[in-house]
């Protein structure tokens, strides 16, 4: 009986190594894709991530930008009008949207949100996520496959690789900008073909691989070219050390780059339909942002803290706001030890290796200078996830790792002794010094478990190293010298073990980290890569799980239920009311904010917006105006009777008070709360045009349309910076022709303080100093109004992004206004309450902080309102609109002589008054503004991409040159 056991488990293996040596390939493919998968399924499942609990993968800016923008893009597809894809007014008070689409929208993957109800977008991220992962563990493996016989030997090897790159550092890290992922299963791909292209090859499949990098992710696709022409010269590299003559040898090596330059020059012209106009739009928002492009020596960073970012989970919540921070460079222990023994052990050519060293070392330059960083990101510094093209050397670092474990020669016991060295040296500097994502103990669990059974540990481990001991000697049986060595690491290994476990060093990230690598080191020293693969891919699938659950974990995510409460109860609310709405052109604003890309979601005409390709002039605009217009973001909080009016809102949508037993009653709503202090709007908005259990919405009828007629002294306003009360004071009085004081700025008559001091500098400014410490700082500023106007607190400079350090109260409430901003601000404090008091409190946890500047304001709102009613009988009266195209008709009964808008200036709109076409200027640093004279007139206006038409010709012309090389190619071949 038990012969024919062993007989039919015999039979069993020869059917496995049959199906598996008939689908090897497929088998490899399906492995390298799946396994990252799996990782990360259990990382997730770890965390309790949606499908598995509440929490929603939608972290930072996927869940404040990009999941706004997947909404954007299926209903604005689906709704037939694809104007939206051109410009859209749910962009803030509009903007150009082929920037948004360039730069969010063109990923494959998206087609999952087109497919996926609102309802379930929850899952269609965990999909996009998830099966983003495989794809790039399979782009990985086919490189490896086509290009460096991944299966002729170590096969065990290929899956490994792949996952170190899939799950490398930046990737896991950086998990929250999933539009990043279409660039990293796109690299392998592109570098496939350029090499096949460098070896002779024809240029097609290069082409088409580079043109979808950039469609599908234009600006990392930049990063892309710039490391193609980094790897092009390392992989010619050898050419320069072949032999024959210098000529031969520079003819060699330059003559495929050429050829990859023109090819490159084809693929990234072939998609200048996009990229031109995109690039135009960008030229208006990003790329007017930041510092300029000049060159510095001084370091941005300390080189040797790089050394923390190679632990396991070395990131957190604290390492991608603020900077430069450090570059995310994580590919586990068995690459980077590969990595670094390429350059001496792998059997490559000496040339290869020297310029593999020098794209490294471009790469390290990189990251310790301001100037080749801000190369990378396209001339400027990242407003947060600093170095994002470190996910190419990790790629390169991985791709270097393989080629040395395929080939390698044996080591000596001098790299061994250097690679001891340098872990010991690498854990000394990084235990030494403070690192937010390092902990510095074990977790206390581990510790108080040793404690508590320390024999039972003792002996388990002492089994556990004599077995390891002896497997080894076993192993080694032909070498005196290894089975001594052996004997003698695990002899050493166990009372270190001990003591570490017992100090509560054993089990943290650093400890873990330096045990892998030296086990990694141990291995391919003693030349047991075969024996031991199934231990390395143990320590590898863990420390890379391992590293992607820490790295992720301290992230904030969105609860996925109550995320989807939060954007179909409002869509609810703004699709009922714009359907019933009989107005022309209008805006809706609103007390609170799910995120500031709300309009974009569900698809309403808001304020409020948060993107990357934001035009810097609507930020700066609203800024000037006193409101929230910065870090590529507007948000449209301290509206007054004039900013009401000049930008159309209206409708305001507010929100009811919920109480404990809501919460309870439904647990699976979103609560929102109030992000502004309106307390004008019931004698501003005094129409009630909606109403749930929830929502209310007032409508105000005395606003301005999307145009209206005014006199050259307003349309020439030159606003000044922190200055909001005046520029709004000094547009009135333009506006109307008079010196009227619409807004007035005072002094407060009664200033109280706790705990603080007032002192004055040597610049003369106020500045309060916290007496005790322990205790929070209050400056209180009290007023008692003597008119029904509406009054404001003008914020001074000293409280500019203290938000963390910083608590404000308005007559013993919480004030709800944002409290982080780079300009001063307007913030409403009372309206029609003469006579009662209004004390608006400060509280601060800072040492000190500068007072200079703070104001009340207030406003005649009524006056106000009679400029504002004398602007709107010289409205245009709204026919319809779309997001490309405004019609409808004006009668300038005054001296009107130029029509101003509230639509951001762009030289993609055009307008034609009465049939003919009139020149547009951009006034007031930001909207649109042109000539009309008096009469009744017809208005239309129209919108273009700028440098669309160009972009479609420089594309078409691409291609032609492609197709035509390729039919030249096609008849050659045929040629005999």
């Amino acid at each position: 009986m038990t012969g024919i056991t062993k007989l039919k488990a015999w039979a069993d293996s020869e059917r496995v190594s049959d199906f598996y040596r008939q689908h090897k390939k497929a088998i490899i493919y399906f492995c390298s894709a799946f396994l990252p998968m799996a990782v990360m399924l259990f990382v997730w499942r770890l965390m309790q991530m949606y499908p598995f609990g509440a929490n929603s993968l939608m972290a930072v800016d996927f869940g404040q930008q990009y999941i706004s923008f997947f909404a954007y893009l299926k209903n604005t597809l689906l709704s037939g009008d694809w104007s939206g894809f051109f410009y859209s007014f749910t962009k803030s008070i509009g903007g150009e949207m082929i920037g948004v689409v360039g730069y969010y929208l063109l990923s494959p993957f998206n087609i999952i949100y087109i497919l996926t109800p609102v309802k379930y977008f929850p899952l269609a991220v965990f999909l996009t996520i998830w099966l983003r992962y495989g794809a790039i563990g399979l782009s990985f493996v086919h490189l490896l496959i086509r290009r460096y016989r991944g299966l002729s030997d170590k096969v065990w090897l290929v899956p490994l690789m792949a996952m170190a790159y899939a799950l490398s550092g930046m990737l896991v890290s950086y998990q929250m900008n999933v539009i990043f992922y279409d660039a990293m299963w796109m690299l392998p791909l592109v570098i496939l073909y350029l090499e096949e292209t460098l070896d002779g090859g024809r240029i097609y499949a290069y082409i088409l691989a580079l043109a979808l990098a950039m469609l599908f992710q234009f600006y990392f696709g930049v990063m892309i070219c710039i490391f193609i022409a980094l790897y092009a010269c390392y992989y010619m590299s050898p050419k320069l050390g072949g032999p024959g003559v210098l000529k031969e040898r520079l003819q060699a090596f330059f003559y495929p780059l050429f050829k990859v330059v023109g090819a490159s020059v084809l693929a990234i012209t072939s998609v200048f339909a996009l990229l031109y106009p995109l690039y135009l739009n960008l030229a208006s928002s990003k790329g007017q942002v930041g510092t300029a492009l000049s060159f510095s020596w001084s370091l941005q960073i300390n080189p040797l803290d790089i050394l923390s970012k190679l632990v396991i989970g070395s990131f957190d919540n604290n390492s991608w706001p603020s900077g430069p921070s450090l570059p995310n460079i994580y590919v586990g222990g068995l690459a980077l030890i590969g990595f670094l023994l390429y350059f001496l052990y792998a059997r490559t050519s000496f040339c290869r290796k020297v310029s593999a060293g020098l794209v490294s070392l471009i790469f390290f330059v990189s990251f310790i200078n301001e100037f080749a960083s801000k190369l990378w990101h396209m001339g400027q510094n990242p407003a947060g996830f600093f170095f994002r093209f470190s996910w190419l050397l990790s790629f390169f670092m991985v791709l270097l790792a393989y080629q040395f474990f395929k080939d390698h020669k044996p080591l000596s016991v001098k790299p061994l002794a250097a690679g001891l060295i340098l872990i010991a040296g690498t854990v000394y500097y990084v235990g030494s010094n403070d690192f937010t994502y390092i902990a510095k103990s074990q977790p206390e669990l581990v510790t108080a478990f040793f404690q508590t059974y320390r024999e039972l540990v003792t002996v388990l481990l002492s089994f556990v190293f004599a077995s390891l001991a002896y497997c080894f000697w076993t192993v080694f049986r032909g070498s005196k010298q290894k089975q001594y060595t052996a004997v003698a690491v695990s002899a050493v290994l166990l009372p270190v073990t001990l003591y570490l476990l017992a100090e509560g060093y054993l089990m943290t990230q650093l400890t873990l980290t330096a045990a892998i690598w030296l086990s990694v080191l141990l291995i391919i020293y003693f030349n047991l890569e075969k024996t031991a693969y199934l231990f390395i891919g143990a320590i590898t699938v863990f420390e890379l799980g391992w590293n992607a659950y820490l790295s992720q974990s301290t992230l904030g995510y969105a609860d996925a239920y109550k995320f989807t409460d939060a954007v179909l109860s409002v869509g609810k609310v703004t699709d009922t009311v714009q359907a019933e709405s009989d107005a022309g052109f209008y805006r809706i604003g609103s007390t609170f904010a799910y995120s500031r890309t709300i309009p974009t979601f569900v698809s309403y005409p808001g304020l409020s917006t948060f993107s990357s390709t934001i035009e810097t002039s609507t930020q700066r605009l609203f800024s000037y105006l006193g409101d929230s217009g910065v870090n590529a973001s507007t948000m449209y909080l301290n509206g007054t009777a004039l900013t009401d009016a000049l930008y159309g809102v209206r409708y305001y949508m507010d929100v009811k008070d919920y109480t404990n037993e809501d919460v309870q009653k439904y647990p699976q709503r979103w609560y929102y709360s109030k992000l502004t202090e309106r307390k004008d709007l019931a004698s501003a908005y005094t129409n009630l045009v909606y109403e749930d259990d929830r929502y209310l919405v007032y409508e105000n009828p005395d606003v301005l349309s999307v145009a209206f007629g005014t006199n050259q002294a307003t349309t020439g306003i030159k606003f000044g910076l922190n200055n909001a009360a005046s520029n709004q004071n000094f547009l009135l009085q333009q506006m109307a022709g008079t010196t009227e004081n619409y807004f007035e700025s005072f002094d407060f008559a009664t200033v109280e303080t706790d705990n603080m001091e007032a002192v004055t500098d040597e610049n003369g400014q106020t500045v309060y100093n916290r007496l005790d410490r322990n205790k929070p700082g209050i400056i209180r500023y009290k007023l008692v109004p003597k008119s029904n106007y509406t009054y404001y607190f003008f914020t001074p400079f000293g409280v500019t992004n203290a938000n963390k350090d910083l608590s404000v109260l308005l007559n013993g409430k919480w004030y709800n206004n944002q409290k982080s901003f780079d300009q001063r601000q307007l913030w409403q404090i009372t309206d029609d309450t003469e006579g009662q008091e209004s004390v608006i409190e400060f509280q601060f946890t800072a040492d000190s902080v500068n007072m200079t500047g703070a104001q009340l304001v207030r406003a005649n709102k009524e006056a106000i309102k009679k400029v504002m009613a004398e602007r709107q009988k010289q409205s245009l009266a709204v026919d319809k609109w779309t997001n490309t195209k405004i019609e409808g008709s004006v009668t300038i009964t005054d001296d009107s002589d130029m029509m101003m808008t509230t639509i951001p200036y762009s030289d993609g709109w055009h307008v034609q008054v009465d049939g003919k076409s009139v020149a547009t200027q951009e006034v007031w640093e930001s909207l649109i503004a042109f000539p009309i004279t008096s009469g009744k007139h017809t208005v239309k206006m129209t919108f273009r991409p700028p440098g669309l038409y160009a972009g479609i010709a420089i594309s078409l012309i691409s291609i032609a040159s492609i197709l035509t090389l390729r039919w030249y190619d096609k008849k050659a071949d045929k040629q005999p």
